[in-house]
């Protein structure tokens, strides 16, 4: 993934400190799964881990993963 994974990582950090310092009562972050690769559960469920380790820090903590289709969504609230 390289430069654009890290690009989605500090997109997801910043718009995170944004609603937080927003006063925001929730936050969600999304990323989609290539349907024509195969991806394994566990890259996905990495990605996952490597999110929530990056936006938990900032004051939200994670309370839902959904997956629908090709998208998966992370809920956060305010810790």
């Amino acid at each position: 993934m390289g430069l654009i994974h890290a690009w989605r990582m500090q997109k997801f950090v910043s718009d995170a400190r944004v609603a937080y310092e927003r006063g925001d009562l929730t936050f969600v972050a999304g990323f989609d799964v290539d349907g024509r690769g195969r991806v394994s559960m566990k890259k996905i469920r990495k990605e996952i881990d490597l999110i929530v380790s990056a936006v938990e820090p900032i004051g939200w903590q994670c309370v839902g993963v959904e997956q629908f289709f090709a998208s998966v969504d992370i809920n956060f609230v305010r810790a």
